[in-house]
């Protein structure tokens, strides 16, 4: 039976007519070729061009389209038509943009994801040849390793240059590595097939090129400390000093407008800004400040999805939470826009109670799966180290590990004991540190046990290979101590920042209307206080998330730090505006 052919092919095949010539000179003129291949992006670049162009011209037609209806069937002001104009072009721009930068985009996180799981390739390549493992098996062992995503999609390119291009191990890692955009990974794996080559000690040059990773890696932990400590710096800049001049200078004019009398009668207070600022301008800014820490930190670390699940789950509770919050409070009329000062309290506490209500199941998720995880690096590589002395008396690995199941490594003798149990009623000990490791959210520990169970069935499991393991372990170990006990120390700027957005702005309200002549209206002070408290109340949950995400290298540890800092905004307003006599 014939395979259909995909939308893909079909995509494909309208751009080349329509666009071959000049996709033909857009590849030369952007060298799409060169970037393709570092990419490792399986298309022609005059194909890829060809679709780009494609993409722009249906995001041209989409645009003039939709452009054409707004201004022939609305009757738009002269500036609103300007915006659109504006806005419409820049969409096909942004199209053909993104498209001639992706393969470079690309490029650069293939780098950077290899980087990052670069140390513990080395130290499995090294484990396995000690164990005396062939290249291509270990090579093999590689692509099939879950615990890998980035290396793995490498060594999975080594295994097609084997099995379709018919190249052998050393010449397919050769050709893989000379076009990796990656100088480690590259200096690393050409370095293994000279070493291979020449028939030299491939387990010393192993073994040494293990301990220059371990010895940069404290120094590259430093550097990539710094780098989120500017990110942060930068968000802490914007959201906070930012955000304190755009709500005090709505604060001002909205006072003057409010105290200013027959002055200034017919002047009213416009929050579109602040609320435009609030709701679009500091999520947009904490995402994007999200995203660069991401892309900045290694990946190592497990997905956390179950908190994300959670939260969505509870999304339309938090909803009602907040509605039902204003109606026993009394303040139900918000809804259809009428407000006043007995109200701000309320609509405080109802949006308050959504988002701790919307926050609480993702923490107390994200914390179960974390429990006993605590110090499990610090033990394992004593763990290992012991397991090594045990071997030496000739008693099996399995029995090894029973026997080491009645000493103490802190967090990490509960999984030691499940494991020696599930050995101990006649289970292979990949199975047992399967069923026992996969229940604890800890890459690093996955990690050392997978490598560990490879080094038993591939290499045999002697002292001398487990040993080594634990010496490269110690050294992991001490890098990733390293780099959670620097970003720990950068967790405090968010609170401070969040305290100061939560009171300043509130205070200047108070000094000028406190000064004026005569009473200004309370619904026009009501108006003014929600929104510079509400701009406050999203700021910090904002920062709470990047804090968490700086903290602990995920999103889902800063849920926790997002229901305290909502908490103390929301009672720092509320204490403010009680004590100055405003509500």
């Amino acid at each position: 039976m014939v395979e259909k052919p995909s939308l893909t092919v079909y995509i494909d095949a309208i751009a080349l007519t329509l666009f071959e010539r000049l996709g033909r000179s857009l590849a030369k003129v952007f060298e799409l070729d060169k970037h393709i291949r570092s990419a490792g992006m399986y298309i022609h670049p005059i194909t890829y061009a060809c679709r780009v162009l494609l993409y722009t011209l249906i995001s041209s037609i989409a645009s003039i389209s939709t452009l054409i209806l707004i201004i022939t069937m609305t009757n738009q002001p002269l500036t609103n038509k300007i915006v659109c104009i504006v806005g419409f072009t820049l969409i096909p721009i942004t199209v053909f943009s993104l498209g001639i930068t992706y393969p470079s985009i690309t490029t650069s996180l293939r780098k950077l994801f290899v980087d990052s799981e670069l140390p513990f390739l080395m130290v499995y390549l090294a484990t396995m040849a000690k164990g005396g493992v062939s290249v291509d098996i270990a090579i093999t062992r590689v692509s099939e390793l879950r615990v890998f995503k980035y290396v793995r999609a490498e060594a999975s390119r080594i295994i097609r240059q084997i099995k379709i291009f018919g190249d052998d191990p050393l010449t397919a890692i050769e050709k893989v590595a000379h076009e990796h955009p990656s100088n480690k990974f590259r200096d690393v794996m050409l370095g293994y097939v000279a070493t291979l080559r020449a028939g030299g000690d491939v387990i010393h040059y192993l073994e040494t090129r293990v301990r220059e990773v371990l010895s940069s890696r404290i120094a590259e932990v430093k550097a990539m400390v710094d780098r989120l400590a500017i990110f942060l710096e930068l968000y802490i800049m914007l959201g906070v000093i930012v955000s304190l001049t755009i709500f005090t200078f709505f604060a001002v004019s909205g006072a003057l407008t409010v105290v200013g009398g027959p002055r200034l009668r017919g002047v009213g207070i416009d929050p579109t800004i602040p609320m435009i600022y609030n709701l679009v301008v500091l999520p947009v800014l904490g995402i994007v400040t999200l995203l660069l820490i991401h892309l900045s930190h290694p990946r190592t670390s497990l997905p956390h999805r179950m908190p994300y699940i959670m939260m969505l789950l509870t999304l339309p509770i938090a909803v009602l939470s907040s509605l039902a919050t204003l109606i026993l409070t009394d303040s139900w009329r918000v809804i259809e826009g009428i407000l006043t000062l007995n109200d701000v309290k309320s609509v405080l506490i109802s949006v308050t109670i959504g988002l701790v209500v919307l926050s609480l199941p993702p923490w107390i998720t994200y914390s179960m799966e974390r429990r006993g995880t605590k110090g499990l690096t610090r033990y394992l590589a004593d763990f290992l180290r012991d397991l090594s002395e045990v071997r030496k008396s000739g008693l099996s690995p399995e029995k090894c590990f029973i026997v080491l199941s009645e000493r103490s490594y802190g967090n990490l003798t509960v999984i030691v004991r499940k494991a020696a149990s599930a050995l101990a009623i006649g289970l292979s000990l990949d199975k047992a540190l399967a069923r026992t490791v996969g229940r604890v959210k800890d890459w690093f520990l996955t990690v050392i046990f997978r490598f560990l169970v490879d080094s038993v069935l591939v290499g045999g499991g002697s002292p001398e290979v487990i040993d080594s393991l634990a010496n490269f372990t110690q050294g992991l170990a001490e890098s990733e101590e390293e780099l959670r006990r620097r970003l720990r120390a950068y967790i405090i700027l968010p609170y401070f920042g969040a305290c100061m957005i939560a009171t300043s702005p509130v205070i200047i309200v108070w000094q000028l209307i406190s000064s004026s002549p005569t009473p200004p209206k309370p619904e026009a002070v009501a108006s003014l206080i929600l929104t510079l408290s509400l701009g406050a109340i999203i700021n910090s949950y904002m920062m709470g998330l990047i804090a968490g995400k700086v903290s602990s290298l995920t999103v889902a540890a800063g849920f926790k730090h997002a229901v305290i800092m909502t908490l103390i905004t929301t009672l720092t307003i509320i204490t403010t505006l009680t004590i100055l006599k405003i509500l």
